[in-house]
């Protein structure tokens, strides 16, 4: 079967099912098999090499991808990789994907901090793939930062790609809701170090992209984050904003002087968000929307 065949069948089966991009994914799903089968040419080489026969062997692994992707399973969790911010990242079913969106939040701290030598000491809660606090520890060659996350498998991963980046010395990873392990440091005086905790007292920048969509949306989503990504990343309670009130209750604790929260937030939940932390002693002093105009990222301060 040529290459040109293999992927206007593939079209065709992903269109039925209604997979958008069904051309991209079966050209993505294509140059995976390849690579599989230890070829690795890319998307690019697949293009311009639509003569190229594959083997058996190749022809079956590309159908079983297919299938998978037929199924709604996401085309990341597929190959096991998604690039954002320039930088491929490991993923898997126990990890939100990285999104275009979320380089928002990452922009926003380019522009609040544009001296790349700051020593910068930096929390994220809800680590996920680490794709957030990665992207900026390798931009700040100085900085530091410890990982939250309540789920162990996501906290693997994250260790993983922070290993692949090279920045594992200057990340820690704990497992922890939000801030509990952290708050159980300050109780203990910092000396028990219950956890394996060796983090910072307080911090320069806290960042995360919490669980942001009500409960009773999440059924309505796409099959692909409704069945496949984890829930405990995407339900943000009845209003979507539970983790916003929990990160406003406490983070004031754990905030250098002239420290800043940095969130994503959903559509439309900008002006409950600001009221939310305006009650907690917080301003919003800057924020950046996505590329369709939305605000995405909101910056905090006391």
């Amino acid at each position: 079967m040529k290459i040109s065949t293999a992927l206007s069948q593939a079209r065709l089966v992903l269109d039925s099912k209604g997979v958008s991009n069904s051309g991209l994914d079966s050209l993505i799903l294509l140059s995976h098999t390849l690579f599989l089968c230890g070829k690795s040419f890319s998307k690019e080489w697949v293009i311009f090499n639509p003569d190229f026969e594959l083997d058996l062997d190749q022809q079956k692994i590309f159908l079983g991808l297919v299938s998978r992707r037929e199924n709604r399973e996401p085309i990341s969790q597929i190959i096991g990789k998604r690039e954002f911010f320039g930088e491929e990242f490991l993923v898997s079913k126990n990890v939100l994907d990285p999104r275009p969106d979320s380089e928002s939040l990452i922009e926003l701290i380019l522009k609040i901090f544009p001296e790349k030598t700051k020593k910068l000491k930096i929390l994220e809660l809800g680590v996920g793939s680490g794709c957030l606090i990665l992207t900026l520890l390798r931009l700040y060659v100085e900085a530091s930062g410890v990982g939250i996350d309540i789920s162990s498998e996501a906290l693997e991963i994250c260790k993983k790609n922070s290993e692949k980046q090279l920045v594992s010395d200057r990340l820690k990873l704990l497992k922890s809701d939000l801030f509990e392990i952290l708050k159980q440091a300050q109780d203990d005086g910092y000396e028990t170090q219950k956890g394996d905790f060796e983090g910072q007292k307080k911090y320069d920048l806290i960042i995360s992209n919490p669980p942001y969509i009500p409960s009773k949306e999440i059924e309505d989503l796409e099959p692909e984050v409704r069945i496949h990504e984890p829930r405990i990343a995407l339900d943000g309670g009845s209003d979507g904003l539970d983790f916003y009130r929990k990160i406003a209750t406490s983070a004031e604790n754990f905030l250098n002087k002239n420290g800043k929260i940095i969130l994503e937030i959903g559509f439309g939940q900008k002006e409950e968000i600001v009221k939310i932390f305006s009650k907690n002693k917080f301003k919003l002093t800057d924020l950046k929307p996505d590329l369709a105009g939305t605000d995405r990222a909101l910056c905090f301060e006391l």
